[in-house]
Formats: C-alpha cells, sequence, structure tokens
C-alpha cells in the first residue's frame, strides 16, 4: 500500500485541490494500487503527491524527515509536473536520491510495482537474520559487518552461537524427527548412498535447527553448517532444504550477503532461493552451471536423498529443477550496494560425480563474462521467474544510491 501526502500551495482554491486528489484516487483505484491518503505533520509518508504548483518549499521540508530516496508523484495539471522537477532538480544537486511517478492514461504499472518494492522494503527492515555460527573460513568476500547489513538493506543481524544447535540437536525430539526422516524417504526417488541411521540423523538436525530459529524468532537464517560435518558426522543440508520448504530462508555456510539475496528474492519472488556454487561457465554460450548439496524440495520435480558431496557423509539433496525462465542474482562489494542480476532459462539438470548434488544449467541473458571479471563472491542465488528489472529497480531505488 502506498502511503500518500498530498502538498497544496494555499493559493489554491481547496475544492479545486479537493478535486485533484480525487482524480488521483480515482486513478490509483482504475489501476488498482492500494493507497491511503495522509495530511498530519506526524505522519511519514511514502511517496508525496505534488497537487499543484508553489509546493517545492513544502515539499523539500516533508522530504527533510522522511529517510531513504524522495518519490514524488505528479498529475498533469495545476504545474504539478514543473514544481516536481525544480524539487528533484534541487536534491540532485545535493546529492539526495529520488524520482518522480507522473500519473497519465498509459499503460504504466510503476506505481504498483513501487507498492510492492515498498512492502518488500518493510518486510526487509523489520526481518531478523540469524547468523548462526560465524562464517566458514574460505568466505574471505563474505563478511560483513551486522551494522552494515542494517544499514544498506534493512535485517537485523542475529548472533547465535553454534553450541546452541549442539544443545538443540542433543535434545531434539524423537517423534518428530522420525516424522520428518519417513516423509523425506517417501518422497525421494531414491536413497542412494545414506543409510536409515544417516537420515535419521539429518532429520534431527532439522529439528535442532527449527528449534533454534524458533527461539530467536528468525526470519532468515545461515549456518555454519560444516562444524555438523566435522563435530557430528551428519550434515544441515535436510534441515536448510526443510526450512525454506516452510518459509523460513536459509542458507548455507554463515554466508550472510548470499543469505541476504536469498531473502530479498524471496520477499521479491513469494517463494524460495537456490543458492548454489557456481561451477562452470562459457562466455560463447553465455551458460552457467550451479550447484548445491540443498534445495527446497518445492523446487524441484523431483529428488533423491544422497551423500553430502565434500564428505561423503550424512544427507544431501540431489534434486531436478524444471526447465523454464529463472533469475540469478548476488549482492556484495565492500559496502554491500554491488549486485549482479540477470534473467536466465533453466536449460538442463546435471549428474556429475565432481560437483554438489543439485546440478543445474542456466543460460544467463547478461554477459557471463562479468562473473569473470567482476565476481562479487561465491555463492549465487538462482529463483524461478524473470524478475531482473524488478531487482534493479528496487536496488537503484532504496540500496544503490546510499
Amino acid at each position: 500500500m502506498l502511503t500518500i501526502r498530498p502538498l497544496a500551495a494555499a493559493l489554491n482554491p481547496p475544492a479545486q485541490v479537493a478535486a485533484a486528489v480525487a482524480r488521483v484516487a480515482e486513478h490509483l483505484n482504475r489501476r488498482r494500487v492500494a493507497h491511503r491518503f495522509v495530511t498530519g505533520e506526524s505522519d511519514l509518508p511514502d511517496v508525496l503527491l505534488i497537487v499543484t504548483g508553489g509546493t517545492e518549499r513544502l515539499a523539500l521540508a516533508a522530504i527533510d524527515r522522511v529517510p531513504g530516496p524522495a518519490l514524488l508523484l505528479a498529475h498533469t495539471e495545476l504545474n504539478s509536473l514543473p514544481a516536481a522537477f525544480e524539487i528533484l532538480s534541487y536534491l540532485r544537486q545535493r546529492g539526495r536520491s529520488g524520482r518522480i511517478y507522473l500519473l497519465d492514461d498509459s499503460n504504466d504499472r510503476s506505481l504498483s510495482r513501487l507498492a510492492r518494492h515498498l512492502e518488500v522494503r518493510r518486510r526487509l527492515q523489520s526481518a531478523r537474520l540469524g547468523r548462526i555460527g560465524a562464517p566458514s573460513d574460505w568466505l574471505v568476500a563474505s563478511t560483513p559487518s551486522v551494522e552494515l547489513v542494517q544499514e544498506t538493506w534493512g535485517p537485523a543481524v542475529v548472533d547465535v552461537p553454534m553450541d546452541e544447535v549442539f544443545e538443540a540437536l542433543r535434545d531434539a525430539d524423537s517423534r518428530e524427527a522420525e516424522r520428518i526422516m519417513d516423509h523425506a524417504m517417501a518422497s525421494a526417488e531414491a536413497v542412494r548412498e545414506p543409510s536409515p541411521l544417516d537420515v535419521a540423523a539429518a532429520a534431527r538436525v532439522t529439528v535442532a535447527l527449527r528449534t533454534v530459529v524458533r527461539a530467536h524468532h528468525l526470519d532468515a537464517c545461515t549456518v555454519r553448517c560444516f562444524d555438523l560435518v566435522t563435530e557430528a558426522g551428519t550434515t544441515g543440508c535436510l534441515a536448510l532444504s526443510w526450512l525454506q520448504d516452510e518459509g523460513v530462508v536459509a542458507g548455507c555456510e554463515g554466508d550472510v550477503p548470499s543469505t541476504l539475496t536469498l531473502l530479498w528474492m524471496q520477499l521479491t519472488t513469494d517463494g524460495p532461493g537456490f543458492m548454489a556454487n557456481p561451477q562452470d561457465l562459457d562466455p560463447t554460450a553465455g551458460t552457467l552451471w550451479l550447484a548445491h548439496c540443498t534445495i527446497a524440495r518445492r523446487l524441484v520435480s523431483r529428488y533423491s536423498l544422497r551423500s553430502h558431496f565434500e564428505s561423503s557423509l550424512g544427507v544431501g539433496i540431489a534434486g531436478d529443477l524444471p526447465p523454464g525462465p529463472a533469475t540469478v542474482a548476488r549482492v556484495g562489494g565492500a559496502d554491500l550496494r554491488a549486485l549482479f542480476v540477470s534473467d536466465a532459462d533453466i536449460v538442463a539438470n546435471g549428474d556429475s560425480p565432481g560437483r554438489c548434488r543439485t546440478q543445474v544449467k542456466v543460460h544467463l541473458a547478461a554477459d557471463v563474462r562479468q562473473l569473470l571479471e567482476r565476481p562479487l563472491g561465491n555463492h549465487h542465488v538462482l529463483a524461478p521467474g524473470h524478475w531482473a528489472n524488478d531487482l534493479r529497480e528496487y536496488h537503484e531505488l532504496f540500496v544503490a544510491a546510499g
């Protein structure tokens, strides 16, 4: 929903102003853009409606109190648009970002997209992202400070020691673990390397990790999962998949930027993503192979239970993703404001013995050479559907400009 504050100059008759606001409301209703108007000084609007000319000083005073980009809604009468030009020009001269949205009779869906972006932003700003254990030692480019994550993207990062997972593992409800084990094995197309004891151990990790997530009221988490391999002889791959299927964003290896990407994409697309390692690319063909040992099972058409690739222990998931449109993205950089994003198409699944268990080949719309020349880190996120334009627009509005 757009929260809109109308601004009009005192020179314009009240009836004229009221009629203009009513026309704007009618236009938004026709476009099915949910909105409400606010008039109080204490209300912090998403958008300023420039009803008339002569509102420049009123707008600048209001914008001083509103964080983020200045979002101006203009219409084609009463000198609304020229006033909006003057306001945004002044702001840009002083390094403030913003955008003008013009109401006209074209089939423009920019305001609908803006309403969705603002909802994503609100949910990011209220989200709690759990960093369960420190980032894995090899993630040298993926360890932003908690302050930077919150300042740049919104979520609060909650540090949770891995000891809590091991304590919850010791106390895991056996009946719930058995239910998870039975479901995972029954819905799998095959169980290859793991024994029933391996699946039972992975199911107990699922119960334990879910307990920790609930205890800290986490919307997303990323886990130093290789500690489970070295200290408990099992894996977190099934647990992360299970959480994703339940709507909790779950990333691997303590990688905060990639888990943040997962969270952002889930809020944008309303579905889970696949966090994976880039394994191979072909600049000439424009293709990229991605692979990892866990994936939300609701993303795949079928799956098998395998061992974890590197350790040959525990349970990994080998799933097949249906062919079709997809998006590949990753946020990163020293200030977390850099973005790689591309529309893609899923063209093949793989079964190479030298890669993590779920393997998918995509054809990218963007130049694949970017990944070789300006990588933002290891893990990238794939989600079904073409969302690159939406993600770029959000990024330009709320992240890139600072």
